[in-house]
């Protein structure tokens, strides 16, 4: 007969052992898991309005607009990252330096809301919101949002990525929004007349109910163009391999 230790020991071993395996398991996740990551941080402090340039090689760009008439500049590198950075009057530069090791560097960026801003990258999603000020991207491979904005001007060109853009259109403005392979989603408000000219190769376009105020040049399926309410601002989308889907606000 077994004895009352060994009977206890035994119904104990199954858990004994989960646990051995776990703590085991734990020390081979730390080295994979514990990559060291430094930090960049610079306030500036422009005089007048900003025009703000990041460019980067491998990671994320988040800017949003905030009360402040200075700009937070954070990023969280791999620690082979280079970071450069150049001031020349309200002018700002910052660059991470391309090498051949491609380490990753994540953007957080605060600024005020009418700086003119510039960012390439050449992976990785970016993300703007409330900005007031000109804007012009240029990726590779990239999701792009812009939510919130009130920009006169909007310049977007992603090689691979979808567009997203909810915002207003000014008078005389001019945007423009390209994806080579990716869909464009477009929120406007139903108020504002605008000229649109939205073309596609491979892909549809869905103008929805704007379509029934399109007094138009064009009506080809993969080729419309025309005034809406009359016409103003230029809104001009291309997607050579994807959407073009237009929405009321």
């Amino acid at each position: 007969m077994m004895s009352l230790s060994n009977k206890s020991l035994n119904q104990h071993l199954p858990g004994m052992a989960i646990l051995v395996m776990l703590s085991c398991l734990a020390l081979f996740a730390l080295p994979a898991t514990a990559e060291p990551t430094t930090r960049f941080e610079h306030i500036y402090t422009p005089r007048g309005t900003a025009h703000l340039t990041i460019a980067n090689v491998n990671g994320t760009i988040h800017v949003s607009a905030w009360d402040k008439r200075t700009i937070l500049v954070r990023a969280n590198t791999a620690p082979a990252v280079e970071i450069t950075e150049r001031e020349v009057g309200d002018d700002i530069l910052i660059a991470v330096k391309r090498s051949f090791r491609v380490g990753r560097a994540d953007f957080e960026i605060n600024i005020p809301a009418d700086t003119y801003l510039t960012l390439k990258n050449l992976m990785g999603d970016i993300d703007v919101q409330n900005v007031t000020g000109p804007i012009s991207i240029d990726s590779i491979d990239s999701n792009v949002r812009l939510i919130g904005l009130n920009s006169p001007t909007v310049d977007v060109k992603v090689t691979s990525g979808d567009i997203l853009f909810d915002g207003n259109l000014h008078d005389n403005g001019s945007y423009s929004m390209l994806a080579v392979k990716g869909d464009l989603d477009i929120t406007v408000p139903e108020s504002t007349p605008f000229n649109l000219h939205a073309r596609t190769l491979s892909g549809t376009i869905n103008l929805g109910s704007f379509i029934s105020n399109l007094v138009s040049g064009s009506r080809e399926p993969k080729n419309i163009s025309g005034s809406y309410l009359k016409g103003g601002p230029q809104l001009s989308l291309t997607a050579y391999a994807g959407r073009i889907l237009l929405h009321k606000k």
